[in-house]
């Protein structure tokens, strides 16, 4: 059987040092992705600061809340990462722990949507020179097939 084999534009990064995580840096639907994480973290973060309030003083509740508000999250990092991302990637560290003004789990999303917006503008980039060739390479062949070739 023949091949056809093309750009997926499918990009690794290591994560950390650790777990490799495969993705394609311009692809829409993986941002959405992302920012569902975010929605789901912000709605997780307020549910559980709601139950903590009305919790007051009882530890033992605040602790329930924010341990489940964690294992949430990591369900939902790992639907979009793959299964046991989280447990490589934050170990025993709750995802709506702060590193660096943001939660971990804020850092990771920002740092793979700022890795996109590069890599978008990079493919922008090349974008033009790679039309431009493929045009110039067919216009022959268009136009002898009676086609209009592009400008």
């Amino acid at each position: 059987m023949d091949e056809l084999n093309f750009a997926l534009g499918v990009r690794e990064f290591k994560v950390n040092g650790g777990r490799t995580l495969s993705f394609n840096p311009s692809d829409e639907g993986f941002l959405e992705l992302l920012y569902g994480l975010l929605a789901k973290l912000d709605d997780l973060v307020k549910e559980r600061d709601e139950k903590a309030k009305k919790a007051g003083e009882n530890w033992s509740k605040r602790f329930e809340y924010s341990r489940s508000c964690d294992e949430r999250m990591r369900r939902a990092v790992d639907e979009v990462f793959g299964e046991g991302f989280s447990a490589q990637v934050f170990g025993a560290v709750r995802l709506t722990a702060a590193a660096d003004g943001l939660s971990v789990v804020e850092n990771l999303i920002w740092a793979v949507v700022e890795q996109m917006d590069e890599d978008l503008k990079a493919n922008l980039a090349r974008r033009s020179e790679r039309v431009r060739y493929y045009t110039e390479k067919y216009r022959s062949r268009i136009a002898a097939a009676g086609g209009s070739p592009a400008p």
